[in-house]
């Protein structure tokens, strides 16, 4: 009887381990592909986040790229330029040739409304003003231009080029003029860069940005809305421009793509250029900065 009932035992826990055998690599792969799926998850949540911040940081560089007025002149521009023609501003710097750079003044960082009744004036609105800066004073009618004399803890004396202003209201603004452009980073990869246009030190401003496409949205026909979208490079007047089209390539920091699965993939610019990146460690986003009316 004790022999039988061995006997039973052992051919049941030669099923049990039979089945074992069968089964395990089934669920070792359910396992790893459900790991993977996790793993991917949590890549495809980190580019969301990153392109966010991305699209936040273009928005919050670009956005002022025309004064605040609803002055339109015609002898005020921004500049887009490719990677491969450096300005001589930036003959020093290391510029992305496979990428665009913009040359613009960020109007009103500092910004107030005031009626002007002397000239030179004062002004107690805080602000960053540094003796030297350039300012701008603007209406529906015309703008002016001027300069800070000095600045003291209470107050910022200001003197504009023409002394027609005086008796007018208007939106006084700051005027800083900068290069945004491609350069290597300081922690290794790709970065995005801000040089001040007359003077002054580089900033990086986001790690991360492999490639930087940039387009204007003219309104040709001052209807109001956008007409063309322009490829070419050049010198664009912001008396049209409303908005500008942006494409770029983005990589995630310390991501580990090896292991899971690498894709190649491509995508076609608008100026016809191809795009290589590898899935999902990288990829690509586009944005309409809008600077003025609808589009």
């Amino acid at each position: 009887m004790k022999s039988q009932l061995k006997g039973s035992l052992l051919l049941e826990l030669l099923v049990v381990c039979l089945l074992i055998s069968l089964f395990l690599p089934f669920l070792v792969t359910a396992l790893g592909r459900l790991e993977e799926r996790h793993f991917l998850a949590q890549i495809y949540q980190d580019q969301h986040k990153f392109k966010a911040a991305i699209d936040a940081h273009f928005n919050a560089q670009w956005t002022r790229l025309v004064p605040a007025n609803c002055y339109d002149g015609t002898d005020v521009f921004l500049t887009i330029g490719s990677g491969s023609t450096k300005p001589d501003r930036l003959s020093s710097r290391v510029v992305m040739t496979t990428s665009d750079w913009l040359k613009g003044v960020d109007y009103g960082s500092c910004r107030s409304t005031l009626t002007i009744s002397e000239n030179p004036f004062s002004t107690m609105f805080d602000c960053h003003w540094q003796a030297g800066d350039s300012i701008t004073f603007s209406n529906c009618a015309t703008q002016y231009h001027g300069q800070v004399l000095s600045v003291t803890s209470t107050q910022a004396q200001m003197k504009l080029i023409d002394d027609t202003a005086i008796g007018q209201s208007g939106v006084l603004e700051s005027q800083d003029g900068f290069y945004w452009y491609l350069s290597p980073g300081k922690n290794g990869g790709t970065a995005f860069w801000r040089t001040p246009e007359d003077s002054g030190n580089s900033l990086e401003l986001l790690n991360g940005i492999e490639r930087l496409a940039i387009f204007p949205l003219l309104d040709e026909n001052n209807d109001g809305s956008v007409d063309t979208l322009v490829k070419n490079y050049g010198d664009f007047s912001l008396k049209t421009l409303r908005g500008l089209w942006i494409e770029y390539q983005y990589a995630l920091d310390d991501c580990q793509s090896e292991r899971g699965a690498q894709l190649e993939q491509s995508y076609l610019s608008m100026r016809g250029e191809t795009w290589t990146y590898t899935s999902p460690c990288q990829n690509i986003g586009n944005q309409i900065i809008v600077l003025k009316g609808g589009i």
